[in-house]
């Protein structure tokens, strides 16, 4: 078994042992790697003596053909290399490469050994002098899986944020924005590593520089979602923040505390989250643990994540009436629609109708839970919220159901 590792430095070995010289020779590797890399694994002679001998005449041109054969079926074995006068090819399961394996794990959604297998851009550093056709190939090789490796490395960048791996998820953000800095999907991610470190000045840093990069190489702009992206991070900055408040923290240069022994709670949250955007639906979600265990800190980072996508969060608090209760607050969180919570101020007029038209029904039909009683408005909220989050009408049902779940099961502890 002949493996090949092309995703950065080229690297070979040939049955776990380090490859012959000969092997490594230049155009016996690049006949090796192209014939890996062709469909079917084959090519016909003529194509090949034009892809690596097209400088010379014709006779010298098959000759040296014949000699890298011969060095490749050495390392082959005889069942390894399949030749005849008209083409040659390589026998399934003589030659391993890397770019298959990533292929394989991405298709699989296992992007974490599929990012590990990115070292740099495909066979780096490597050329062969005297072919040029072989070059073209190579520099298209390259694009192509300079695009793979970046979208590999930004979906484990995104997997790594649902898990609260901030820190990690940005190594792996920038080791895409290392192989192009111009695909956006990239500097999204690196944007929100950013800002839920708390460094959203580095985040907006980091725009601005994309932009004038942008305009100045390219003479383009950054699309409609990176803007609004970088607008969120903007006022996240001052989203709710007493002036002062600001003014200290922009002194003390203070970043949000690394969330700790919660990644597989906080993908369930990211998971469930991604799912309500995806369906359209009203979702429900009990956080529920001792005093101290954290709840409160898992819930403000799944809604730093949630506003980072464009969603407007709502607070609910307890009362002083509800102190003794077991319960300590709500969240409510909406994608579009809502311009300021509590309220109703961004709902179309449609919409405000048609909610207020089944209210009385829904909430018949699923009464609100007990520790709902004393904050009326609060449950006016409620269904004010609901009135944004989808299509007119349905999102009223929807909430009505999450009532009767709330009502089989007491409200005990935090959903902050």
């Amino acid at each position: 078994m002949i493996v090949i590792r092309a995703l950065g430095p080229v690297d070979l070995s040939v049955d776990g042992t380090a490859a012959p010289a000969k092997l490594l020779w230049k155009k016996n590797l690049a006949l090796l790697i192209y014939l890996a890399r062709s469909p079917k694994r084959i090519r016909t002679r003529e194509h090949l003596i034009g892809l690596l001998w097209g400088d010379k005449p014709e006779e010298k041109a098959r000759h040296s053909l014949n000699e890298a054969v011969h060095v490749l079926r050495l390392c082959a074995g005889d069942d390894g290399l399949e030749s005849d006068p008209a083409q040659v090819g390589i026998a399934p399961g003589t030659v391993e490469l890397d770019t298959d394996t990533l292929e394989t794990l991405a298709a699989a959604g296992d992007y974490a050994p599929a990012a590990a297998l990115i070292h740099g851009e495909f066979l780096e550093g490597f050329s062969v002098r005297g072919a040029s056709e072989f070059d073209n190939w190579l520099a298209a090789e390259r694009q192509h899986w300079c695009r793979r490796s970046v979208d590999v490395l930004v979906r484990r960048a995104e997997q790594l944020l649902a898990a609260g791996k901030v820190a990690a998820a940005h190594d792996t953000v920038q080791r895409a924005r290392k192989l192009d800095w111009r695909p956006e999907t990239a500097l999204r991610t690196a944007l929100r590593t950013l800002a839920l470190a708390g460094d959203r000045a580095g985040a907006l840093a980091l725009f601005e520089e994309f932009v004038s990069r942008l305009s100045r190489e390219l003479g383009a702009e950054p699309d409609g979602e990176t803007y609004a992206l970088a607008e969120r991070v903007r006022l996240e900055r001052t989203w709710r923040l007493p002036r002062a408040v600001r003014e200290a923290e922009r002194r003390s240069g203070s970043r949000r505390a690394p969330l700790v022994g919660r990644a597989v709670e906080l993908e369930r949250l990211t998971d469930a989250w991604t799912a309500c955007r995806a369906k359209r639906r009203a979702t429900v979600i009990l956080i529920e643990g001792d005093a101290g265990a954290g709840k409160t800190r898992l819930a403000e980072e799944l809604v730093a994540r949630t506003r980072l996508d464009g969603a407007v969060v709502a607070a609910v608090r307890a009362v002083a009436a509800d102190q003794a209760d077991a319960w300590s607050g709500v969240f409510g969180i909406a994608r579009g629609g809502l311009l300021e919570a509590p309220g109703v101020a961004g709902a179309p007029p449609t919409r405000s109708r048609s909610c207020a038209a089944r209210r009385r029904s829904a909430r018949s039909a699923a009464p609100s839970p007990k520790c709902c009683r004393p904050w009326r408005t609060s449950s006016r909220w409620w269904w004010s919220w609901m009135t944004h989050s989808g299509s007119t009408g349905s999102p009223c049902a929807r909430s009505a159901q999450s009532s009767a779940t709330w009502r089989a099961r007491p409200w005990r502890s935090s959903s902050r």
